[in-house]
């Protein structure tokens, strides 16, 4: 049941981008965008382990045969941006593993966000990329599957598409690739990979 439920939820943006996107038609501004900026962030999501490389996870070719799972809350914070295009955060997360494994996971990365889409003001759309350490509480059963050698220690590299609706700038949902790996061994050995979904909430 929590494997269905988390797959269902990757569809969210895109269904309310059917539903509601031509009710979401923001006013037309121009010059300078005068918007309130939120520069904290609150995500909440869950996933499910896609052991495969990380590519295969971008051409939508992982499997889900692991049925491990993980939830993560992070807190994040914007410290730079360059008008209405680009930011940078720094963001610290805490997570849970269950099923396949059962460890705490935790980590600090920095985000570099692109904010502007030709379509915000139908779908306020936002691209990130962030770079940083996990470190697990325990040595993950999943990763030992595919490294006896596995460490709790390895680089962290996160994407994520966060979808909203112009009408309510402080939420979003949001599709996020939550990766560990070795860096072809530099640090540690073996890694993972979780597709996952979840709600942002801005303040």
């Amino acid at each position: 049941m929590v494997y269905t439920i988390l797959r269902r939820l990757f569809w969210i943006p895109f269904i309310l981008l059917m539903c509601f996107g031509y009710d979401a038609l923001a006013d037309e501004q121009n010059g300078e965008d005068n918007t309130e900026r939120y520069t904290w962030a609150l995500t909440l999501y869950g996933g499910e382990s896609a052991q495969d490389d990380i590519g295969d996870v971008y051409s939508f070719q992982a499997n889900f045969d692991d049925n491990a799972y993980v939830v993560v809350a992070a807190l994040a914070r914007e410290f730079w941006h360059y008008k209405q295009y680009i930011g940078f955060e720094v963001e610290g997360q805490v997570g849970k593993h269950f099923d396949g494994s059962d460890q705490w996971e935790f980590v600090g990365l920095i985000v570099g966000r692109w904010h502007a889409f030709p379509w915000d003001k139908y779908i306020d759309t936002s691209f990130a990329v962030g770079e940083g350490f996990s470190y697990y509480t325990e040595v993950s059963e999943v990763e030992k599957e595919e490294d006896d050698d596995a460490q709790r220690f390895l680089n962290y590299l996160m994407f994520e598409l966060a979808f909203g609706l112009p009408q309510y700038p402080r939420w979003d949902m949001v599709v996020r690739i939550h990766h560990r790996s070795s860096v072809l061994e530099l640090i540690g050995a073996s890694g993972s990979n979780y597709v996952c979904g979840g709600i942002k909430f801005k303040f």
